[in-house]
């Protein structure tokens, strides 16, 4: 998978120290087959790759869409789109999938975030495809010119829709 982790208060704290955990988590990950890759709202921060010594674990770091997601992922050099997000906000995770860490904003070596990104990450990629289970649920497509889901038969239309 190609994992997207934020930079600043995800990874490091206001001072650019490490979260506890962040190099073996990058370590068991990278072991584990998935590409690693860090954006950031500030600018590509491999001067935090290079000052941790993570080279051999990031593949590669970006600037990070701030609206429009998806969209910008091309004009912003991004060249792979994420498959999960790590972030301290919860925009892109709602956006591209992932998980939503607590801010990191001050040293806390009993800091435990990344064990639980890497539990989780371990978590839907070992899952077995079940055989016969129902495939995720589609969303609700419409038809050029359809402003909203056909209502199921028998449902009355609300008296005040359009009053305002």
């Amino acid at each position: 998978m190609n994992l997207f982790f934020d930079v600043d208060h995800t990874l490091v704290d206001l001072y650019d120290r490490l979260r506890p955990g962040v190099r073996e988590v990058f370590s068991r990950l990278h072991r584990d087959g998935h590409a690693i890759y860090l954006w950031s709202g500030l600018g590509k921060r491999w001067e935090i790759v290079e000052h941790y010594g993570l080279e051999g674990l990031v593949t590669d770091c970006f600037d990070k869409p701030l609206y429009q997601y998806a969209r910008m992922l091309a004009p912003l050099g991004i060249t792979v789109r994420p498959d999960y997000v790590v972030d301290d906000h919860p925009h892109l995770v709602h956006h591209f999938g992932g998980i939503v860490v607590s801010r990191y904003l001050k040293q806390d070596l009993g800091d435990t975030e990344m064990e639980r990104v890497y539990s989780e990450i371990s978590r839907i990629t070992s899952k077995p495809a079940q055989k016969g289970a129902a495939p995720p649920p589609r969303r609700e497509r419409f038809r050029r010119g359809q402003s909203e889901a056909p209502r199921p038969k028998g449902r009355p239309r609300s008296p005040y829709r359009g009053a305002l």
